[in-house]
């Protein structure tokens, strides 16, 4: 006995639950006509591979189809007429054209197109902070040094001209650490 002819053998409202599953993506009607060969599919590894989900769906069209030659058969009109738009419903909703797929190809590789040039991007502001980081710590340790040595001077050579230079270019170079650190922060 099929999953499914146990399923139409539960109480009413169990069968209110199941109801709820089904929908015109996939009817109630499919489920009932294919019962025994949708549960001999492995739906679980097509769920997991591309190829073998548009094969099965490509089957369970086919298998669609000889219901619909069946059921013509009997003259059933409204269930050929269901059958007929399930199936219309069914390629519409999985099968695209050479156009959509396309159109979709395309808006992806813009998309990816998009993302690249936003990492590369990225890529060049992170290199260009580095080098800035790089930058500021050579003219750091610069400063240091001569911060140091000026302090080991001796009294009498404090007093000098050349002296005087160096605590210019120390104030300088210390004004513009302060600045591009203050720039750096800002980015």
């Amino acid at each position: 006995m099929t999953q499914w002819n146990q399923v139409q053998q539960l109480e009413i409202k169990f069968l209110e639950q199941v109801d709820q599953f089904y929908d015109d993506n996939f009817p109630m009607e499919i489920r009932h006509l294919l019962a025994q060969w949708i549960e001999n599919q492995d739906w679980e590894a097509a769920s997991n591979n591309e190829t073998m989900a548009t094969i099965l769906l490509q089957n369970l069209l086919i298998q669609l189809d000889e219901q619909l030659g069946r059921v013509s058969k009997e003259k059933n009109l409204l269930l050929i007429h269901n059958l007929k738009r399930i199936r219309k419903v069914l390629q519409t909703l999985f099968f695209q054209g050479p156009l959509e797929k396309s159109l979709q190809s395309s808006s992806v590789s813009e998309r990816q197109r998009n993302v690249e040039h936003k990492v590369a991007a990225i890529k060049n502001s992170v290199q260009m902070t580095e080098q800035d980081t790089k930058y500021l710590e050579d003219l750091q340790d610069e400063f240091d040094y001569r911060y140091k040595t000026i302090q080991t001077m001796d009294q009498g050579d404090k007093n000098s001209a050349l002296m005087n230079q160096e605590v210019l270019t120390l104030q300088e170079m210390l004004n513009s650490l302060d600045f591009k650190r203050k720039a750096s922060e800002e980015l």
